[in-house]
């Protein structure tokens, strides 16, 4: 009578709880999805040049000039040398060799001999500006994350200032600038013109190899 009062008991209690488990035992992801019969969450999508940006905002007023070429690359854009795929970028551009670093500023402050530095407004926005313009194609890169995007302004409008914002939408991390070395324009070859003195000097002498001929003549 008592095994048959204990078997009876079990059966019930694990009727109950076999009628809890599917919503009991139903375990959740990070993002709160449920396993327990739920799609899977999708991956994010990969990060682009087109989530972030870099504007110019040209000295002689009118509309902001923006980016028109840009790359992203994993790890650190700047650190005791350059990236091989940042530097591989500014050869794609100008040219190996036409680019100047214009500093490195981790905090925002001031550096390099044109004064670059930026501001962050709010999260992954912010300004940037130079305090000696420029007026030449230019190069900011953006260190977010875990990587960095670093965008080519062609420079066609001097500037002093502009806009920027990471392509993760992250934090500042620091903020580097390469500006195109100004064009060497080859003088043309001058031509040497005789001093008055030379040149009277030169008849004088002609003058008188005309006369000494007649006198011979005569």
């Amino acid at each position: 009578m008592k095994a048959f009062t204990f078997l009876s008991s079990a059966l019930v209690l694990a009727g109950l709880f076999g009628s809890m488990a599917p919503e009991a035992l139903a375990k959740s992801d990070n993002k709160g999805n449920k396993s327990g019969g739920s799609q899977p969450s999708q991956p994010a999508a990969p990060l682009t040049c087109a989530s972030g940006s870099v504007t110019s905002n040209p000295l002689a007023g009118g509309s902001s000039l923006s980016y028109s070429q840009c790359i992203t690359g994993s790890g650190n854009d700047v650190s005791g040398t350059v990236a091989t795929g940042l530097s591989a970028f500014l050869d794609s551009t100008l040219g190996a060799g036409d680019w100047l670093f214009g500093g490195k500023s981790d905090t925002g402050g001031a550096v390099g001999s044109n004064g670059f530095s930026w501001r962050q407004n709010k999260e992954g926005v912010g300004t940037w500006s130079l305090a000696q313009a420029i007026n030449a194609p230019f190069v900011i890169s953006l260190k977010a994350g875990n990587g960095y995007a670093a965008y080519y302004v062609d420079g066609s409008a001097a500037t002093q200032s502009g806009t920027w914002a990471t392509f993760d939408g992250k934090d500042l991390s620091h903020a580097s600038i390469f500006i195109g070395k100004p064009k060497v324009v080859a003088e043309p070859p001058k031509t040497t013109v005789p001093e008055p003195a030379s040149t009277a000097a030169l008849v004088l002498v002609g003058l008188s190899a005309v006369g000494l001929m007649r006198k011979q003549q005569g």
